[in-house]
């Protein structure tokens, strides 16, 4: 056998696993579903990891779209950390029929703790579809997570890597992605029943008592959670803190003036002070 043949054949053998282990994870009712969602560099990442570290919750290992065939993903139809570029993609509403629900819960549960009927996804890029999900998950309760813009389109910036430009988005689109994240947010909050705003700084600032508000909010015992300790958050393993001076440092006058014009008004709206 030629080694493509061999490569081609294993590949199938994967693809054939997959779908057999779809079809054979079971739908789970009665069953809560909790949804991380804001802007890219807002801290989901942390936050997923605190809730999975209660003993009633199940967290996916990754973002969910990772473990989904269907869903966009950014970063393969070149936009990476920068959906509203492909806005037409990634926004669905309880109207749109499409992708397949059934699959998604499936292709999710065969990767959490089935035994617990609490279960956490995160994925930035969700947050224009939060009325999809909540058609399609039962109890669903969103946790609007919102940082300073300025350190989140520095993060952005330095993260993203879009593959067709050298140095990277210009941050006025970073700040773009930002500030229409949110505006989606307030043009869907209307529509959704349980969702809970949660500020980056006050979550790195006071970590038991945010907890101890999302534990109310989602129905679970505040001592559950683990606030302490070190976390693995990307490329960096610490306790918690807040980041967004090391970030905003790493700006120029002329990038804040640029965030500035793009997103004042959104960052006046969350009482963040505008710069330089």
């Amino acid at each position: 056998m030629t080694t493509r043949f061999l490569r081609v054949l294993e590949d199938s053998a994967r693809r054939l696993h997959r779908e057999l282990k779809i079809a054979l994870t079971r739908d789970v009712r009665e069953a809560q579903w909790i949804f991380i969602v804001g802007c890219y560099n807002s801290g989901t990442e942390l936050l997923l990891k605190l809730l999975g570290s209660h003993p009633a919750i199940s967290s996916l290992p990754t973002e969910g779209h990772f473990l989904a065939d269907d869903l966009p993903k950014d970063f393969v139809l070149g936009v990476p950390r920068m959906w509203m570029l492909r806005e037409d993609l990634f926004r669905f509403t309880e109207k749109d029929a499409v992708p397949d629900p059934v699959r998604l819960r499936r292709e999710w549960l065969m990767r959490l703790d089935r035994r617990k009927r609490v279960f956490v996804e995160k994925t930035p890029s969700s947050t224009p579809r939060t009325r999809w999900l909540q058609r399609h998950f039962e109890n669903a309760h969103f946790i609007a997570l919102v940082r300073d813009g300025y350190a989140v389109s520095e993060g952005i910036r330095r993260k993203a890597e879009p593959r067709h430009l050298m140095g990277g988005w210009p941050i006025e689109l970073c700040a773009r992605q930002w500030t229409r994240s949110y505006e989606i947010l307030f043009e869907d909050e209307p529509h959704l029943e349980r969702v809970m705003w949660l500020r980056y700084e006050d979550l790195t600032e006071d970590p038991s008592g945010e907890l101890g508000k999302l534990a109310s909010f989602l129905g679970v015992p505040a001592q559950g959670f683990q606030p302490d300790g070190k976390w693995a958050i990307h490329e960096r393993k610490e306790s918690i803190r807040n980041l967004n001076a090391e970030s905003v440092a790493r700006l120029t006058v002329e990038d804040l003036e640029a965030i500035t014009r793009e997103a004042g008004a959104m960052l006046k709206r969350f009482g963040y002070p505008l710069r330089p």
